[in-house]
């Protein structure tokens, strides 16, 4: 049951009769490994983060970043020099040498882990289908629960929906 901006709330007697599916015995190796793949690049994910905002802080002085800085894999080069420019302020531009430093640095960090993250969503949509496949939902069914979603779904909805 959805509860106040959108969060899901548990109530009992909603899931007494919940089924769980099986998942076939030749799906379980795939399924392992995908959830494998997943931890292995959310782990990461944070580190590469982790890295680059202390590197920030250390280089371009931000001791405070946004929410955007935060989530420096979802940012391409540009977006990355906007949102440091954005946390130094007006009165700090970046010179010539700070931006190829930030920019080298993209290049060397976080473009690998935008890789990983893109090859993460991939193994999302599968174990996604898999999951679909299991409680033996049809097209329909699953195009009625993309458009029942809540706002803040954990992953994009599929071009294929």
């Amino acid at each position: 049951m959805r509860g106040k901006d959108e969060a899901l709330r548990f109530i009992k007697e909603f899931v007494v009769t919940l089924p769980i599916a099986s998942l076939p015995n030749q799906n379980r190796e795939e399924v392992n490994t995908m959830v494998d793949g997943l931890l292995t690049s959310a782990e990461s994910r944070l580190e590469t983060e982790r890295g680059m905002l202390d590197w920030l802080r250390v280089e371009y002085e931000i001791s405070d970043p946004g929410t955007r800085l935060q989530d420096v894999v979802s940012l391409d080069s540009d977006s990355l020099v906007a949102e440091v420019q954005r946390a130094r302020g007006k009165k700090s531009r970046l010179s010539a040498a700070g931006l190829h430093s930030l920019r080298d640095e993209y290049a060397r960090t976080v473009e690998p882990a935008r890789v990983v993250a893109a090859e993460a969503m991939q193994l999302e949509y599968r174990l996604h289908d898999l999951v679909n496949e299991a409680y033996g939902l049809n097209p329909e069914e699953v195009r009625l629960m993309w458009d029942t979603a809540p706002p803040r779904m954990p992953i994009p909805r599929p071009a294929s929906v």
